[in-house]
Formats: C-alpha cells, sequence, structure tokens
C-alpha cells in the first residue's frame, strides 16, 4: 500500500472522530436549551423568525438575548453535524466501501430523524416528543462512537482473544449498554415531565432511575474487574472500562446534586435537613451548570459503554464461538453418559 492510499484510508475516520466531536458538545447544549427552557425562542421551525435558518442576521442572535444565542446555535451546530453525515456517505460511495456505506446511511437516517423531532418539537411544543428527542440525540452519539472505533486502525488492529472470560465479557458490556440507554430513557422521563402526569408516577419515575444507576455502576465495575483479572485482556478495553466506572462514580454524584438544586435534598440519604440549605435557586447558572453536565456525563458514559460491546465483541469473537460450538457438544455427551 502506497503512502497516499494509507492517508486516504484514514479519512473515513478523521470524519467519524470528527462527527463525534461534533456531536458531544450538540448533546450538552441541547441539554442546556431543556434546562433553562429555551426550546421556544425562536417559534418557528425549519425557518428562524422567518428567515432561512442559514442565512438569520448573525448579531442578532450572537449578541441578542441568550436563550435565542442558545436554540440558533443548537440549530446551527445540529445542521452542521447532517451535513458532516452526508460528507462521510458521499465518501464511502466515493471508495465504493459497502461497510462503510451501510453505517453512513444509518448515521444520515438517525440525524434526520433527530432533527424532524426537533422540529416537531418547537412546532407542535409536545413534551412527548421532547421526551423522545432526548433520547435520540444520545442514541445518534452512541452510533457515532461505534462509527470511530469501527473505522479506526486500533479495531482494525485488534487481535482475537482466546478466553474463558470473553463470552462473559461480551453479554455483560452488552448488558452495560442497554442499561446505559434505559437510565438516559428514565432521565429524559425526568426531565420532561408533562403537566398531567400524577405526583406518585413521578416518584416511581425517579426511584426506578436510581435503581438503574447502581445497575449500571454494579455492571461497570464487573466488567473492569474482568478486564483486569484477564491477563490477555486488550490495553484499550482495560483502559475504557476504568473510564466507565471514573464516569458512573462521578455521574452519581451529579445525579444527587442535580436531584438537590432541582427539588430538594434527596430525603433517603442521611443529614437531610443539614444540606437543605444548599438547595440552589430555581434556574439559577449553577443549576443550569449542574443539570446539564448529568446530562453530558450520562451520554458520554453510553459511549464508553459502545466502545467496550465494540471492542470486546472484537477481541472476543473466537471466544464466543468456541463457546457456541462445545455447548452442543456438551449436551451431546451428556446423553450419551445418560443412555449409558
Amino acid at each position: 500500500m502506497t503512502e497516499l492510499s494509507q492517508s486516504e484510508s484514514r479519512w473515513p475516520h478523521r470524519l467519524a472522530l470528527l462527527l463525534v466531536l461534533t456531536t458531544y458538545p450538540l448533546i450538552w447544549i441541547g441539554g442546556l436549551v431543556t434546562t433553562t427552557k429555551s426550546g421556544m425562542a425562536v417559534p418557528d421551525w425549519p425557518s428562524t423568525y422567518g428567515y432561512n435558518m442559514f442565512l438569520y442576521p448573525w448579531q442578532t442572535w450572537v449578541f441578542g438575548p441568550y436563550d435565542l444565542f442558545l436554540e440558533h446555535g443548537h440549530r446551527l451546530l445540529a445542521s452542521t453535524v447532517g451535513f458532516l453525515c452526508i460528507l462521510f456517505l458521499g465518501l464511502a460511495i466515493w471508495r465504493k466501501d459497502r461497510t462503510q456505506i451501510w453505517l453512513a446511511s444509518a448515521a444520515l437516517v438517525l440525524v434526520l430523524a433527530q432533527g424532524i423531532l426537533g422540529g416537531l418539537r418547537v412546532v407542535l411544543d409536545a413534551t412527548t416528543i421532547a421526551r423522545v428527542h432526548g433520547c435520540v440525540g444520545p442514541l445518534f452519539f452512541g452510533y457515532l462512537v461505534y462509527l470511530e472505533c469501527r473505522t479506526s486502525r486500533r479495531w482494525q488492529l485488534m487481535s482475537p482473544i482466546e478466553s474463558e472470560f470473553g463470552r462473559t465479557y461480551v453479554l455483560r458490556s452488552v448488558s452495560f449498554v442497554v442499561l446505559a440507554f434505559l437510565q438516559i430513557a428514565l432521565g429524559s422521563l425526568i426531565r420532561h415531565v408533562p403537566a398531567t402526569m400524577p405526583h406518585q408516577s413521578f416518584r416511581v419515575a425517579v426511584l426506578f432511575h436510581v435503581i438503574t444507576a447502581f445497575l449500571v455502576a454494579a455492571n461497570a465495575m464487573i466488567l473492569l474487574w474482568l478486564a483486569v483479572r484477564d491477563r490477555q485482556s486488550n490495553r484499550h478495553i482495560v483502559v475504557v472500562a476504568v473510564i466507565a466506572v471514573l464516569l458512573v462514580v462521578g455521574q452519581i454524584g451529579l445525579g444527587i446534586a442535580a436531584y438537590t438544586v432541582k427539588y430538594n435534598w434527596p430525603t433517603f440519604l442521611p443529614r437531610s435537613s443539614y444540606f437543605a440549605g444548599f438547595v440552589i435557586e430555581w434556574e439559577s447558572n449553577l443549576q443550569a451548570m449542574i443539570v446539564t453536565g448529568h446530562v453530558a456525563v450520562g451520554s458520554a458514559i453510553l459511549a464508553v459503554a459502545v466502545m467496550l460491546a465494540t471492542y470486546s465483541s472484537r477481541c472476543y469473537s473466537n471466544s464466543m464461538k468456541i463457546s457456541k460450538n462445545s455447548a452442543p457438544q456438551t449436551s451431546h455427551a451428556s446423553a450419551k453418559e445418560v443412555m449409558v
């Protein structure tokens, strides 16, 4: 392979990495829009106060009201992500790489769906659409992380590992992804509470959110324990597992802080009367930063969960095959013993 072809082959990964780095700020800016209730700062869509979205006078929104700056900036950044997805698909078609064409097409479909949901959220001002919009965003971000992993050289250079923990690690990492996304979905339900939602239903949603948080934490710690215990484990898996545990621990602290600044110090935690004085004023800047940080770290946890699932499925693919092939042999041997 020539140097030129090597340089060209890196471009899909560069674009995928750029998509990840562009989409992550889009996630937490979207969370900031929700936290500050800036979503209806621009009442029309896809236009902006009658202007073409891209031709709206920049002085008006850059130096205008803060909520307008957030909402319109969120739209422009989302459009940038959409254009990058189109560029990635065009590059895949030009290179005639069928796998990347399918991967890029799925990314484009997801970003278009998210954009339409965001527009309908403004046009219809519906809480249900806002909840779905809050779930599809992290889902799209997680998919882009998978895309970045699949197009990277580190993924291509990962050699298969035959390990007794292989099958367990793959299944555990997939369950980590499912739990992380479920946690985001429950968080979206709590953030976008409809006016008709009974208080008891809200408390049940919060309870499930807390339970799922501890399940996510337990899963992350088990994955780290398995990665450290397996001496053949890939170093990328170990590093990402460590990051996952650190993020989960920090997220639990942010979750307690987010609940405190929005409602009150959780009654199920000790010394509630002492910490009651730390409740921040409603819709303050500190509250917006804490709650938005909680949203951003939640998406980061989903990202590292996707990375662990992608890397483990790559490294432990042989272990999965061995487990599948050995299962029928074991049952066949057992059947013979019974006959004897």
